[in-house]
């Protein structure tokens, strides 16, 4: 099984992703932070370099299968959720006035 350079890169870079969302979400200053927009953009970043990182994975080890794109569709609705929650807490409606 020969992998190719640009499978490599890819799996080095989704395993850095989920690596720095960790790191985020494990700082004193995001965890007091919490429910805030960058606690949501460390979690989503967390959650989508570990979502690629088993499709790039699964994809060097099991090249014939479905099971990398899956993986893709996991890392896309994580994605949205992230991204709509971010929306919606910043364009929430002032409650006093």
């Amino acid at each position: 099984m020969a992998v190719s350079a640009e499978q490599f890169v890819v799996l080095v870079l989704s395993i850095s992703c989920g690596v720095l969302g960790a790191f985020l979400l494990a700082h004193k200053g995001v965890r007091m932070m919490r429910g805030g927009l960058l606690y949501r953009l460390s979690m989503g970043l967390a959650a989508v370099g570990i979502a690629l990182s088993l499709s790039a994975a699964t994809r060097i080890l099991l090249a014939d299968t479905p099971l990398p794109d899956a993986f893709l569709v996991v890392a896309l609705v994580v994605l949205f959720y992230v991204g709509y929650s971010a929306w919606l807490s910043a364009h929430q409606m002032p409650t006093e006035a």
